[in-house]
């Protein structure tokens, strides 16, 4: 199964689980090489980021799950931070459902629109967008999450 998922996306154009481009604080999320998971932000963004997908959408869903310092997701059962949002095609970081905006901190998120999900990691620095050393999870690692 898991070889004809890697080699139906070897030959598509986008990654199934990349459907369609996420920008979170004005960077880009791009594909790594031999990850076909999930993208990422290279830089970390201030917690009011703003996230932007290319096109409006009738709605507009995100999950955020932190991540481990050293790259492992955490634990099942956590609570994600969730955005809604119809109509548009952006959210705020600090715009979440339950008015928590994310600490700062590593995360993966679920950026839901047009009846696909792309999947994106990245970090959300300190009030000036720092942060300590930047590990991102590994493919295994978010696999072994999702699948349980």
């Amino acid at each position: 199964m898991l070889l004809i998922f890697g080699l139906s996306q070897a030959l598509a154009e986008r990654p199934m689980l990349y459907p369609f481009d996420v920008t979170i604080g004005g960077q880009k999320a791009e594909m790594q090489k031999g990850n076909i998971l999930f993208a990422v932000i290279a830089k970390p963004v201030k917690p009011d980021a703003l996230l932007q997908i290319e096109k409006k959408a009738p709605m507009l869903i995100v999950n955020a799950f932190a991540v481990k310092a050293n790259g492992a997701v955490m634990e099942q059962g956590q609570q994600p931070a969730i955005y809604f949002a119809n109509e548009q095609n952006q959210v705020k970081l600090n715009e979440t459902m339950d008015k928590k905006p994310l600490k700062p901190g590593r995360y993966l998120v679920n950026v839901v629109a047009h009846g696909t999900t792309s999947r994106v990691v990245f970090v959300v620095g300190d009030e000036k967008g720092e942060v300590g050393e930047l590990k991102i999870p590994s493919a295994k690692q978010v696999y072994e999450f999702l699948i349980k």
